[in-house]
């Protein structure tokens, strides 16, 4: 992925099961599968630090205190 290419999550996540699929042909040859396992990997990092980010974002109201608070960890 192009460093300085703006890319949605949708249009991120698209790429990354592409790059999944051609690793996993065994049609494709070795040089495309590395390079495919690369693109997928930075799109799947890309693709999880917008999910950290929208985690960030996202806000509870806690009945208790009356007040918004992140979201917990799971």
């Amino acid at each position: 992925m192009a460093k300085k290419e703006k890319l949605t999550f949708e249009e991120a996540f698209d790429r990354l099961e592409k790059a999944a699929a051609a690793v996993g042909d065994e049609n494709t040859p070795l040089d495309r599968a590395i390079e495919s396992y690369k693109e997928g990997r930075d799109h799947y990092n890309y693709c999880m630090q917008i999910l950290q980010d929208a985690k960030q974002v996202i806000e509870t109201f806690d009945k208790e205190t009356g007040t918004m608070r992140p979201v917990e960890e799971q």
